[in-house]
């Protein structure tokens, strides 16, 4: 999996490379920052809602994802 992900930025990193107007390179990598930080919004949200869903309580969720507190892994189930 780690090797696949690699892989995909490094071609990634290639693409945007290639783009000789700064500007446009630019406006690329924000655009892919953009995408990115919601994908992990997301991905952080259906986490903490399986954790959830499997009997943990908000304590364990949010000692799991990073020692956040209960409070804390309760908003980012909701996407906050």
């Amino acid at each position: 999996m780690t090797n696949s992900m690699d892989a995909t930025l490094a071609t990634l990193n290639e693409q945007l490379r290639a783009k000789s107007d700064l500007v446009e390179r630019y406006e690329a990598v924000r655009d892919i920052e953009r995408k990115f930080k919601a994908a992990v919004v997301i991905q952080l949200q259906e986490i903490a809602l399986g954790l959830k869903a499997e009997g943990r309580t908000w304590p364990q969720v949010g000692e799991i994802m990073g020692g956040v507190s209960y409070q804390r892994a309760h908003q980012i189930s909701k996407g906050e």
